[in-house]
């Protein structure tokens, strides 16, 4: 079953700490990411350490806009 929440996989990848050191992240920014959604820059970095731990998440857990859609300005 797949990982819910960002806080659900902060916690799986080992916690705050350990996650800001796989984003090259501060911690505080990693505990902000547990109220909303990750980065889209840590997309590929997460989905690896997940991948090799055979775990899953939602990509909508991640802030990527979708194909067809412009920025706002």
């Amino acid at each position: 079953m797949p990982l819910q929440t960002t806080g659900q996989v902060i916690d799986a990848l080992g916690g705050n700490k350990k996650v800001a050191q796989m984003t090259g992240s501060t911690t505080n920014s990693v505990s902000g990411w547990r109220k909303g959604k990750f980065p889209a820059a840590t997309y590929v970095a997460l989905r690896i350490v997940l991948a090799k731990k055979k775990l899953a998440a939602p990509d909508t857990l991640w802030s990527m806009r979708k194909p067809g859609r412009r920025a706002r300005r």
